[in-house]
């Protein structure tokens, strides 16, 4: 019988995750963590943030090798503070009072209805939110966050999401709040979810990634299923090389049948 190791719980597990490093992505993949209180900081061995800059900017510094933890003090944009969990959403936002001040939508009622799509975790149930390259991981990543570089890179990892499963490649997004679909969304729902960025109003605003290039979240449970599908699944399919023809024709000769693709 297994057993909990309840003081550890926030640690590192096992996960393999040198397949990645096959990649070479220019941007480092990171991992993320929702922590509900200070203690579940103990152990981990992370340094608070030294700034206060947006949530979709804690992704880029990660990317760029920070291993920190970031509490409410340190966000700069108030999604960061209402859809973490770290305080609640406050009027002036829920009313969709922001987006027309802001010339971001043309009257409250746009802006308001963004509300009905977005997750919000409870107020006060998040002290920190805890970020690291998976070089410098110390503690067991709630979502890993992968940002491709190139096509061939986002083909492999999307394909990867459902080698196994046939599920589809999911991408939803709203305007302004692109960190909840980062974030809180592919953590509460359990999907894997790709955001495009130079898109969202925020991470546009901020600069803070190059445009068109896919963030892809993948919750704990996934990680391992993916990784273990990097490792399987042909690196290049057949069909997208010089061996086209002749994987028409092994593919067909194995069905008995002539050009059924």
């Amino acid at each position: 019988m297994g057993e909990l190791d309840y003081e550890g719980r926030h640690k590192l597990r096992n996960h393999d995750l040198t397949i990645l490093d096959r990649f070479d992505f220019k941007y480092s993949p990171v991992g993320f963590k929702f922590l509900s209180v200070e203690g579940d900081l103990e152990g981990l061995g992370l340094e608070r943030l030294d700034k206060r800059i947006a949530w979709c900017e804690m992704l880029a510094e990660a990317q760029k090798g920070g291993s920190f933890y970031a509490t409410a003090e340190n966000q700069a944009c108030e999604p960061g503070i209402f859809l973490t969990g770290h305080g609640p959403l406050i009027p002036i936002a829920s009313s969709g009072r922001i987006g027309p001040a802001f010339e971001i939508y043309p009257d409250e009622r746009a802006n308001r209805r963004v509300y009905e799509h977005v997750t919000m975790l409870a107020e006060g149930s998040t002290f920190a939110t805890a970020f690291a390259p998976i070089d410098k991981l110390t503690f067991d990543p709630d979502l890993l966050i992968v940002m491709c570089d190139n096509a061939a890179q986002m083909e492999r990892v999307l394909r990867a999401t459902q080698w196994d499963t046939g599920d589809m490649i999911d991408s939803r997004m709203t305007y302004v709040m692109g960190c909840n679909w980062i974030f809180t969304h592919p953590f509460v729902s359990g999907g894997i979810n790709t955001v495009w960025t130079g898109i969202c109003h925020g991470m546009k605003k901020h600069d803070a990634f190059p445009p068109m290039l896919p963030i892809i979240s993948i919750p704990w449970h996934h990680i391992d299923r993916v990784i273990r599908n990097m490792k399987e699944m042909p690196w290049t399919m057949a069909a997208h090389s010089q061996e086209a023809e002749e994987a028409d024709r092994r593919g067909a000769e194995r069905l008995g049948v002539k050009g059924i693709i």
